[in-house]
């Protein structure tokens, strides 16, 4: 594994930026969506609290080839930097939108390179440049590149080389099984394959002056259409591994995906990361749960642009602070050829979430389905101690999270619990056993709603302790459980909401306080 490149934050101004007429030409009769802002939100919410106050913002957007004006002689013919500088009004609309998304993180993508990216900051963002700056060769012979602009301070930074930069090694792991527990299918090989990344994704690990720390993989996956999908999910299978090392040496990191996956949702280069365990994007954050403004990032009409957190991270994140900053675009019909509309920035739009890095709480803390900020559930938690949580952060569902009310009167056993029960929940739960509630999976389903054929994820036991899983209550002297994994893919019941459990389960039901319970 290669090591960390240290990183240089200062650059001097290289060039001032003569206005250039390219790609400014009015538009054409006709388009009525010319220029509109289509995807995202036009209004631009005043940010209330700052990273001073504790709130750390992190985005992610795609600046849509940013090259500057000075030619680069590793860029020639086919690719030749010098076809394509970036006039000085579409550089003045990105920083104009840069500004008003006021990311303490921002990660960009389509960088020509460092330097690139240090002349934009200095010239275009002014007295509000970004202190700090990590941009690395991808590898890309085209010539662009991911990049960080950061306020907090950056410890380091890299991209993947070398066999790091290998991704067929990840075919071993498209496997029936994994295909089924992503409820997808992996794509066909494409008929033009690559063994390697085609833009190498960039790690960096920053650290703020109250020592919040987290991790961002900025990634852009290759484009192109079906053809082209098995490479995205090698490439993201490998990301997900990189993630994973991070993880195994600290369970509770705080660590982002973040970047233009190319993949919309459904296709299994998004689930491969949105779907590992205790993972959650960012989308799931939004204001409006109903809003279409939410569904699109990308000209085309598609989502392609994402956060993707990690379960500390995730118990962090402030509610209701994803947002898509909705920029004018040409029409979707005529996205890519259209000439450029007056304050056009990028045919990507900007997408943010807000982070509370005060306390830093573990993974252990997030809990799927939560709209309570951080602080209100950490005050929960120590003024409630009686009420059993009823909400999963391992299955994808879209039902709304059961209350403790749910939970009493159709979760709860009848009548008391005897010795018995109590002693053996007791054995169980010094073992380190806890009972993890059916949980609905539909959106229909909910516990009061009996019989129909409402889908519903079924219980099981897991042991934190032992690392272990199991789908029977676990028995004998040792209190050992069968092993079996938890409930997921296609392993859900479609019985409508379970009868009650068992006093031993529901004495071992972990016991939490829930927002909404």
């Amino acid at each position: 594994m290669p090591g960390f490149r240290s990183l240089v934050v200062s650059l001097a101004l290289l060039t001032a930026v003569p206005a250039l007429s390219q790609g400014e030409a009015k538009p054409p009769a006709g388009g009525d969506e010319n220029g509109k802002v289509r995807i995202g939100f036009a209004e631009r919410p005043k940010r209330e609290k700052h990273l001073a106050d504790g709130v750390l913002r992190v985005g992610t957007y795609n600046l849509e080839n940013l090259f500057d004006h000075v030619d680069d002689p590793a860029l020639s013919g086919e690719f030749d930097d010098m076809k394509e500088p970036t006039t000085d009004a579409r550089c003045r609309a990105l920083a104009k939108t840069i500004l008003e998304i006021d990311a303490d993180v921002l990660c960009v993508q389509e960088v020509e390179s460092r330097e690139c990216l240090a002349w934009f900051n200095e010239t275009y963002l002014g007295d509000r440049k970004y202190p700090y700056i990590a941009s690395l060769d991808a590898g890309y012979n085209r010539g662009v590149e991911q990049a960080v602009l950061s306020r907090v301070p950056i410890e380091s930074a890299r991209v993947y080389l070398g066999d790091d930069r290998v991704v067929t090694d990840m075919l071993a792991r498209c496997t029936a099984d994994e295909a089924k527990r992503l409820n997808g299918e992996w794509a066909p090989p494409s008929k033009t394959p690559s063994e390697v990344f085609q833009r190498s994704p960039l790690r960096v690990d920053l650290k703020s002056e109250s020592g919040y720390e987290m991790t961002v993989f900025v990634v852009h996956f290759k484009a192109g259409g079906r053809d082209f999908a098995q490479h995205r999910e090698l490439e993201a299978l490998q990301v997900e591994a990189f993630v994973g090392d991070v993880l195994a040496a600290n369970p509770d990191a705080n660590v982002a995906v973040l970047g233009d996956f190319n993949a919309t949702p459904n296709d299994m280069a998004s689930k491969v990361i949105r779907w590992r365990d205790g993972f959650a994007s960012a989308y799931d954050w939004r204001a409006d749960k109903e809003s279409p403004k939410y569904r699109a990032t990308h000209a085309s009409g598609r989502a392609i642009d994402y956060i993707i957190m990690s379960g500390g991270l995730a118990a962090d994140c402030m509610p209701k602070s994803y947002y898509i900053w909705g920029t004018p675009q040409r029409p979707e019909k005529d996205w890519s050829k259209f000439p450029y509309p007056e304050g056009y920035a990028s045919d990507h739009n900007a997408v943010t979430v807000d982070i509370l890095t005060t306390p830093d709480r573990p993974a252990s803390a997030f809990r799927r389905g939560s709209d309570e900020a951080p602080e209100k559930t950490e005050k929960a938690e120590k003024s409630v101690k009686s009420e059993k949580s009823g909400v999963r952060s391992d299955v994808r569902s879209d039902a709304t999270p059961p209350t403790k009310g749910d939970l009493d009167t159709h979760a709860k056993p009848e009548g008391r619990a005897t010795k018995a029960d109590e002693a053996l929940a007791k054995r169980l739960k010094d073992a380190g056993w806890e009972y993890m509630l059916p949980y609905p999976k539909s959106k229909a389903a909910a516990w009061g709603k009996k019989g129909g054929t409402t889908t519903w994820w079924p219980g099981y036991w897991r042991n934190a302790k032992l690392g272990t899983t199991s789908r029977a209550q676990p028995e004998g002297g040792g209190l050992k459980g069968d092993g079996k994994p938890a409930p997921k893919g296609d392993e859900f019941m479609r019985t409508g909401a379970p009868g009650r459990v068992s006093w031993v389960e529901w004495l071992c039901v972990p016991v939490t306080a829930q927002a909404g319970a």
